[in-house]
């Protein structure tokens, strides 16, 4: 599964202009690619990644690289996935 941003996107949104935490901002945006992919399963990952997906991947990047020990959603992350949800009944 392909990441959602880019290390250099993830570094911008985080303020972050040093290298020596890289391999570990990129384990983040796997995590936060994978979990937002789950949510967002009615997009079939074909073309340029919406930008309410990346902006979903950041908000979430963000509450785990600031708070290590919170792997929870970023705030309004749902709002910008539900466009993407496939609701089965």
């Amino acid at each position: 599964m392909a990441d959602i941003v880019t290390l250099d996107e993830a570094k911008a949104w985080l303020r972050v202009l040093h290298d020596h935490e890289d391999a570990l901002i990129l384990l983040l945006v796997a995590a936060a690619s994978e979990a937002v992919l789950e949510t967002a399963d009615g997009w079939d990952g074909t073309g340029e990644v919406p930008d309410r997906l990346k902006l979903a991947c950041l908000a979430r990047l963000a509450v785990a690289y600031d708070d290590r020990v919170n792997v929870s959603a970023g705030t309004g992350e749902d709002r910008l996935v539900q466009p993407f949800r496939v609701l089965a009944i």
